[in-house]
């Protein structure tokens, strides 16, 4: 607790900091929503940002899954740091726990190339004659050109970060199992 007035108490959280969900850790299972949602967020970007037709109706979803999978990263990093205070501190904890960091920059990074592909949608159908340029969608090419760019980039990096710390919290979680059973 935190005093912020003399004589009322006001409570302070950690940041989206979950312990259990249904009596089991929460981490495992806020974690395969992200492994889900942004991977797919990442590609459903690419499509949208590559070809301006499908941005109408798929480039809001997109968004959508965007928030929700850097909601869900947040969580993910909140509740994998509930479980680090209840496991054993071993290096292949330590190293999951630091590559769990490099996710939120990528999903932010998916976030704000989706929240750009439909702006540039919305600007291209409000205008009176289509782009600047003649682009029969709307969109100049070269801000489609960049578009896509950004996205194969942040798409990329969010996909391979996301499969990167995967592996590494698989193998902290059962590296000692798997040793235990070639013991026995």
């Amino acid at each position: 607790m935190s005093w912020i007035c003399p004589g009322r108490p006001v409570r302070t959280f950690a940041a989206m900091e979950i312990d259990s969900l249904f009596g089991l850790p929460a981490h495992p299972l806020v974690v395969h929503a992200v492994v889900v949602l942004l991977p797919l967020a990442a590609v459903g970007l690419v499509v949208t940002a590559a070809l301006p037709r499908s941005r109408r109706f798929y480039a809001p979803l997109v968004f959508a899954a965007a928030v929700a999978s850097t909601v869900g990263v947040g969580m993910a990093q909140g509740s994998g740091q509930a479980l680090e205070e209840q496991v054993d501190e071993t290096h292949l904890v330590h190293e999951h726990t630091e590559q769990g960091e490099k996710v939120l920059p990528w999903a932010i990074a998916v976030l704000v190339v989706s929240g750009a592909v439909v702006g540039a949608d919305l600007v291209a159908r409000r205008s009176p004659n289509g782009s600047p340029n003649g682009s029969p969608n709307g969109v100049p090419k070269a801000l489609t050109a960049s578009l896509v760019a950004a996205a194969l980039i942040a798409g990329a990096g969010a996909t391979w970060t996301v499969i990167d710390v995967g592996h590494s919290g698989a193998k902290a979680t059962w590296n000692d199992v798997s040793s235990e059973s070639a013991g026995e």
